[in-house]
């Protein structure tokens, strides 16, 4: 030790708590008394279990007591078999204690308690109601009614009422903020000529409600820029389904506004066709196919046509929507249809021999109907005729034959019937083969009569 300094003290020793300790070992929790471990670990032990099961009862009991007070209470579905059978014991000691009214005296018969003491019947002071039924609230009322009544009805105001909170949060699926941020964006969109666009906007096709977010944007009040990299961001996230759903909404609406008003098309709008391009089966089933199957003018079929006629486009897609608007009748029919339909045939795709058959039906439903034909429709039918020239069959002739009979253009009638006439080329090279073929037969014959 060193000098000057005053001595530690000894530290007090630590005495072990005496008596029961303050909780359950942990194995006695986790283990069975057979030492086998419990399902659910130290959770569902015996006294956890019973701690547990009595909190929620204690916290049903004083829900259910809350919304007593308030007039307004539901009982929550645990106690429902509970009060239940309390309310048949309740029925059950009350037809005993009819029972004993009824082999015992009158009322006017005075009764003994277990002390000695008479049991007289009191009539109750009127003021003392009155003051219990305003301490009690509405108790006093619903004491009158079968319990098991109440119970019931109870219930049913539960299950009504979540069936309504359902249908509030399906109403009201998109937050304050989702609306008041997209409500905003309105007036952007609307003014909108260059630059980026906000990132909340580009994220809308990723969303689940995306069409309720975008109906927030006003999309009828878009500027023509908007629209165009409003149908770049959609068609390139999209699926096709939900790229025709915005396509046939949105585009097509702003396109024929457009045209009716300007009598031409915007350059943005139209680069915006050609964008949607991009999904070739919601471009068809969302714009070109409404678009004529609809009754457009024939400006507005040229213009979208010529979208079709610059961009490449998968045969399948084409051969799909020449086979859809062939099956159009001719009380039906109007000179758009046979347009869009020359457009597509003058693509000089292969097409399969159903689309090929289904364009010979279409003319020949015409041969016998009255109806007045355009330019357009015999164009179409001399564009059929000389692109697939070659895989028109023997019957497919004498049908379009029969047609140029009753309906027979000045002009362009001449051409269609000199097309039909002309023999099929796969039967003039065979032909000429075996014209070639007796040429070199008789001059071996020549030769060999030389030489003998």
């Amino acid at each position: 030790m060193c000098m000057g300094q005053p001595p530690r003290k000894p530290k007090p020793e630590r005495r072990r708590r005496k008596g029961a300790p303050r909780h359950n070992p942990l194995y006695e929790d986790v283990l069975d008394a057979r030492g086998i471990p419990l399902p659910g670990g130290a959770i569902d032990a015996p006294r956890n279990v019973k701690i547990k099961q009595a909190v929620e009862d204690a916290e049903a009991v004083e829900n259910c007591t809350r919304d007593d007070q308030e007039q307004e209470g539901l009982l929550p579905p645990k106690l429902g078999k509970k009060l239940l059978k309390l309310v048949e014991e309740q029925q059950r000691a009350e037809g005993i204690a009819d029972a004993s009214d009824a082999e015992g005296g009158g009322p006017d018969e005075e009764t003994a308690d277990k002390d000695g003491f008479v049991v007289l019947d009191c009539e109750e002071d009127e003021e003392d109601l009155v003051f219990e039924k305003q301490r009690t609230g509405s108790s006093a009322t619903r004491a009158t009614v079968n319990l098991a009544d109440l119970v019931m009805e109870q219930l049913k105001k539960q299950t009504e009422n979540k069936d309504k909170s359902q249908e509030k949060r399906v109403e009201s699926s998109l937050s304050p903020k989702v609306v008041e941020v997209y409500t905003a964006m309105a007036p952007f969109l609307a003014r909108y000529r260059s630059g980026k666009m906000p990132k909340a906007f580009k994220i809308i096709p990723r969303l689940h409600a995306w069409e309720e977010i975008l109906v927030l944007t006003n999309p009828t009040m878009w500027s023509k820029q908007a629209t165009r990299e409003a149908t770049r961001i959609f068609c390139s996230n999209l699926r096709e389904a939900m790229a025709q759903r915005f396509l046939c909404t949105v585009l097509l609406p702003a396109v024929r506004d457009d045209i009716a008003e300007n009598k031409k098309l915007n350059y943005h709008l139209y680069m915006a066709l050609k964008k949607a391009l991009f999904k070739p089966g919601a471009f068809f089933k969302g714009i070109y196919l409404p678009l004529a199957l609809d009754g457009c003018t024939i400006r507005e079929a040229v213009i979208v046509g010529s979208v079709v006629t610059k961009v490449s486009i998968p045969v399948l897609h084409g051969a799909a929507a020449l086979v859809r608007l062939a099956a159009v009748t001719p009380d039906q029919w109007i000179p758009s249809v046979s347009h869009m339909m020359t457009v597509l045939i003058d693509k000089k795709y292969s097409l399969p021999l159903q689309a090929i058959n289904e364009c010979v039906d279409h003319f020949h439903r015409f041969a016998p109907s009255e109806v007045k034909v355009t330019v357009a429709w015999h164009k179409c039918l001399l564009v059929l005729i000389q692109r697939y020239k070659v895989n028109l069959s023997a019957s497919h002739r004498m049908k379009l034959k029969a047609v140029l009979q009753s309906h027979f253009h000045a002009k362009v009638g001449p051409e269609i019937r000199r097309e039909l006439a002309a023999q099929q080329p796969a039967l003039l090279l065979e032909q000429q083969q075996r014209a070639l073929l007796e040429l070199a037969a008789k001059h071996r014959n020549a030769e060999d009569i030389e030489v003998d």
